[in-house]
């Protein structure tokens, strides 16, 4: 009975971790550690979401061992973003047909090439979302829809150094 508890919590521990959105730490390899980044906003009128996104993944390149270099010659890899939406779908309603419950997405199309053998380690679309409810009130409103924005781009960030690991 007790090893039965025992697989039941590991299995539901397991489940709930894979849920909640947790990843592991991922460190950068040794010969990507000097990064460059570019960051641009061509499908969006959201002034300064390039340079937050910009910031969000200088930390997180940072949390992974490496380091953000101002000159592409200096740099181990490149990572080129380009944020080309910004969509604000409504998911739930009251009773009046109000929207309350958003989903904020961000997409970014992705490139990352090592520049020692200018090989290019990936090209693609991602996307990240993120939730939030609409307080009564347009503050309380405008708010949650940054701290939504900030969320899904933390996640890009995030997916853009799994990126970089991955191929090896």
């Amino acid at each position: 009975m007790t090893n039965r508890v025992v697989v039941i919590g590991l299995c539901l521990g397991t489940v709930l971790a894979a849920g909640c959105g947790y990843q592991g730490q991922v460190s950068l390899p040794q010969d990507l550690r000097r990064i460059h980044v570019t960051v641009s906003n061509a499908g969006t009128f959201r002034p300064g979401l390039d340079s937050t996104l910009a910031q969000v993944l200088t930390q997180r390149i940072l949390s992974a061992g490496g380091r953000v270099v101002a000159e592409e010659t200096q740099a181990d890899a490149a990572i080129k973003a380009t944020i080309t939406a910004l969509e604000r779908n409504p998911v739930a309603f009251d009773r009046t047909d109000l929207a309350r419950r958003f989903r904020m997405v961000v997409v970014l199309d992705l490139q990352v090439v090592q520049r020692k053998d200018q090989a290019e380690l990936t090209r693609e679309q991602v996307r990240a979302e993120a939730y939030y409810s609409a307080p009564p009130g347009v503050t309380g409103t405008q708010v949650a829809e940054e701290e939504a924005v900030l969320r899904a781009l933390r996640t890009l960030a995030d997916q853009v150094v799994t990126r970089v690991v991955e191929p090896f």
